[in-house]
């Protein structure tokens, strides 16, 4: 699976991808902790280390154990 996304936008590594909370799904991007990830998250430019307001849970960025 691909760690990069981009559809007439700038492409950027999406570090979703390496945890284990994420689902992917071709139509959007989702987690155990948001419907529909931020595309802040995505991006990077916010940090998912702490639990944030508009989330439905506690759930934080946790990577997959290879």
């Amino acid at each position: 699976m691909s760690d990069i996304i981009g559809h007439n936008e700038p492409l950027y590594r999406v570090i979703c991808n390496k945890c284990k909370h994420h689902h992917f799904s071709l139509s959007k991007s989702s987690c155990d902790a948001f419907e529909v990830i931020p595309k802040g998250i995505l991006t990077g430019e916010i940090k998912h280390d702490v639990p944030l307001k508009n989330q439905k849970n506690n759930i934080v960025f946790e990577p997959i154990d290879e």
